[in-house]
């Protein structure tokens, strides 16, 4: 798996040789199950379109208390197939960038053949842009966009199912439950 930094990306683009890409975004804190489905669904869409990861380099939400590590994100990404990982230092002139402005840019230097994010995926200077918005960006290019649905833990239609989510693992890992983490990671700790 190539690893590309984001000033990187944005003077050379993707070493795609041709083709195009499959791409979804994220922070990726833990690559629990729902992140695991949304990865399975970039790199299954068209296998001629080559997997990538736009990542961050610190989970700027977790103030300092991240679930895993960067490399062991890597490794967990290149592992389930992803070819290519854009990463982006999270500074402050990142931070103020609108999402539209990041979007135009994935575009630009992605060669996006196909898109796909979580439901509650958001992007820009305060979150400024949804998926809505997302999925009709993409739309109005020609490139096929797509939200993946939650993962639920328990599954859905049992007592208590709530999706998983990062910070719900670092809260059951502060509580200490360590049972319930490593469900919704589908990993051992």
């Amino acid at each position: 798996m190539q690893v590309i930094k984001w000033v990187q990306f944005l003077k050379e683009g993707l070493p795609l040789n041709g083709n195009l890409s499959s791409m979804t975004v994220g922070i990726f804190d833990g690559v629990h199950l729902g992140h695991q489905a949304l990865i399975r669904k970039i790199i299954s869409h068209d296998t001629s379109f080559i997997p990538v990861i736009v990542t961050f380099r610190q989970n700027h939400k977790a103030g300092g208390k991240e679930i895993q590590n960067f490399d062991k994100k890597l490794d967990m990404f290149k592992n389930m197939g992803i070819q290519i990982t854009v990463v982006i230092d999270f500074t402050s002139e990142f931070k103020q960038m609108p999402g539209i402005e990041f979007l135009q840019l994935l575009l630009k230097h992605g060669n996006i053949g196909f898109f796909a994010a979580g439901q509650n995926f958001r992007c820009g200077h305060q979150m400024d842009t949804e998926m809505p918005v997302i999925l009709d960006f993409f739309a109005s290019n020609g490139i096929s966009a797509e939200i993946v649905p939650e993962v639920y833990y328990p599954a859905a239609g049992l007592d208590n199912s709530l999706p998983v989510s990062s910070s719900r693992i670092r809260t059951a890992l502060a509580a200490g439950d360590t049972t319930l983490a490593q469900k919704m990671l589908g990993y051992p700790i």
